[in-house]
């Protein structure tokens, strides 16, 4: 047993340090997300339950069939001596059919309806997709920044350690003070933490994509963070694919015909109706007179509910008015998406103007951090010029990165303020 127990502590961590990472591009996670993100499902589910509906609207379009029957022990005493008992049973079975052949219109306006209210369904299954397109595109990015800062973090670390050897070295050489050991060595003790805080970033930036795609899986990303190119984007081009391609806007579109569409059923209500009506019938008297015969009737039926109450009027100025406050909410939402649009296009500029600015800074801060370290190794710098050119570069390297970051989030923003995001790579 003992032995068993010793073999399974060694395994056991082995078998964990085994264990598969699975490495995505964000293609891969996009398309993980397709398949597994939970509001994505919903919103399939939510398309399940609008072809319920139209299969249940369209059912007042087709005939309806039941079948009956019965089992009954009758007694007559009415039939006096025409027959030798009047206690019998009666055996009864039959079919009815009825078949809308009229309805002024309700049947066929319920139905038109309902066919919009699929297509409703089907734009919101594209708008949680293209969220969950954006989500990912951000969550992904998130995590190539992290671990570019990271490496910022751990770059600085090295660089401190090396400071930290040289003071050393100069101490022994008796051209640098215990201060300037002690001034490094604290240096290289407050750079520390930033690692440890950007390694713990980075597992909470993938625990997020995780969420988002739905797995539970261990994963890590493949990509870089700088963008392939910049991209000049102008408000007009990208308003017009907005106001063809949202979701949000498509919605209420189709929303404004599905009310006009139920102004007609509503209007329908007291007005006249015809119907196809029949049934067949089977009878057998079992007694002392048995007895088979068949009945059956068909015939066209007409219902008019000339005076409802106002029940009628009541439900039409209710749907007129659904109708005009659906209308109001279709100019709304257009003028949202015209503001979102125009901060999309605001922030992409935004962005790509402070990569252009940071880009060349990051080159001159490190030329200037190689002087510094130079200068200070000959004597002719101090140790504060060496620090402020390190904070100098430090933050330029960060600014950089961060820009990277938000050009890429904010063109996926972008995107997803024109609409296509998921669907088109550029406008």
């Amino acid at each position: 047993m003992k032995k068993i127990l010793i073999v399974l502590i060694i395994i056991m961590p082995l078998v964990a340090f085994g264990q598969d990472v699975k490495i995505l591009t964000l293609k891969e996670a996009v398309d993980i997300a397709m398949e597994k993100n939970k509001s994505i499902e919903q919103a399939k589910e939510y398309m399940t339950y609008l072809e319920g509906v139209y299969i249940e609207e369209r059912s007042a379009a087709l005939p309806t069939a039941t079948l009956n029957g019965g089992v009954s022990r009758l007694k007559d005493s009415s039939t006096g001596s025409a027959v030798n008992s009047d206690i019998f049973n009666q055996y009864s079975g039959g079919v009815s059919v009825k078949q809308a052949i009229f309805t002024w219109g309700q049947v066929g306006a319920a139905i038109r309806a309902a066919k919009i209210g699929l297509r409703t369904g089907d734009e919101q299954l594209r708008l949680y997709k293209q969220a969950a397109v954006r989500d990912v595109t951000v969550a992904f990015t998130d995590i190539l920044l992290t671990r570019q800062l990271l490496y910022i973090a751990r770059e600085n670390v090295k660089q401190r350690e090396r400071h930290l050897t040289e003071a050393e070295k100069k101490y022994r050489l008796g051209t640098a003070t215990d201060y300037d050991v002690l001034s490094a060595r604290v240096a290289l003790k407050n750079a520390q933490p930033d690692v440890i805080t950007y390694s713990n970033n980075l597992n909470v930036a993938k625990d997020n994509l995780k969420y988002i795609l739905g797995i539970n899986y261990d994963i890590d990303v493949q990509g870089e963070l700088k963008p392939e190119g910049i991209t000049a984007v102008e408000y007009d081009i990208v308003l017009k694919s907005a106001l063809a391609n949202r979701p949000e806007v498509l919605d209420k579109r189709l929303m404004v015909d599905f009310n006009r569409e139920l102004v007609q059923v509503s209007r329908a209500g007291d007005k006249p109706r015809l119907d196809l009506e029949g049934s067949y019938n089977r009878i057998k008297l079992d007694g002392d007179d048995a007895k088979n015969f068949t009945t059956w009737d068909a015939g066209i039926k007409m219902s008019f509910p000339f005076f409802d109450g106002f029940e009628t009027r009541g439900k039409v100025i209710q749907a007129q008015s659904d109708l005009r406050k659906i209308k109001i909410q279709q100019l709304q939402a257009e003028d949202s998406v015209s503001l979102d649009v125009r901060q999309a296009v605001s922030r992409v500029k935004e962005s790509s103007e402070v990569i252009e600015a940071a880009g060349g800074t990051v080159d001159e801060a490190a030329k200037l951090l190689d002087m510094a370290e130079k200068g200070y190794r000959y004597g002719v710098k101090t140790k504060l010029d060496v620090d402020d050119a390190e904070y100098n570069l430090r933050s330029a390297q960060v600014r950089l990165a961060q820009a990277w970051r938000d050009y890429r989030v904010q063109y996926a923003n972008l995107l997803w303020s024109a609409g296509i995001i998921g669907e088109k790579d550029s406008l």
